[in-house]
């Protein structure tokens, strides 16, 4: 008696694959508006940080030198630079900024030996869509705050509740 073995051929159909992909691409299609979302609250998170965080370093370094040291901002205040004596410190470019729409009371703040501010200024970082930063829509926007004894805060415009620290 001869018995005869049919090996099956391994792997996947054509139709199999192309149900596999379908299903992929419908639930990318079905995030995507979400992800898009995602990254730019990211941005605006980075950007909103970086400032703050230039902000606080130049107050420190006007306290630490005993001298006035300048923020400023550039590229329609995408950009932003530390300046003392005619010599930059630090700088960011207007690269990490892009897509946003940044507004600011004053373009320059100036801190002194003492760590006061030369002005209050409210940077507003919002999605280049202002429309959408709403505090129902899909965007979170951040405001920077530099008061003119100097503190620097990052805080939510959003936000209404007395007591909660991310109201501005």
């Amino acid at each position: 008696m001869l018995h005869v073995v049919v090996k099956r051929a391994e792997g996947f159909t054509l139709l199999e694959l192309l149900v596999g992909i379908g299903i992929i691409a419908f639930l990318l299609l079905m995030v995507m508006p979400s992800i898009r979302v995602y990254l730019l609250d990211t941005k605006i998170r980075a950007a909103a940080q970086a400032y703050y965080d230039g902000a606080q370093q130049a107050r420190a370094e006007a306290l630490r030198r005993n001298s006035d040291v300048t923020i400023s901002l550039s590229d329609s205040n995408r950009a932003w630079s530390i300046v003392t004596g005619g010599t930059t410190i630090a700088s960011k470019p207007a690269e990490s900024a892009a897509l946003l729409s940044i507004t600011a009371s004053v373009a320059d703040v100036t801190f002194n030996g003492l760590g006061n501010a030369s002005a209050a200024n409210t940077v507003q970082f919002m999605p280049g869509d202002t429309a959408q930063c709403l505090a129902s829509g899909p965007q979170r926007c951040l405001n920077i705050l530099v008061s003119q004894g100097g503190q620097v805060r990052l805080c939510d415009p959003t936000v209404t509740t007395d007591g909660d620290n991310r109201k501005c």
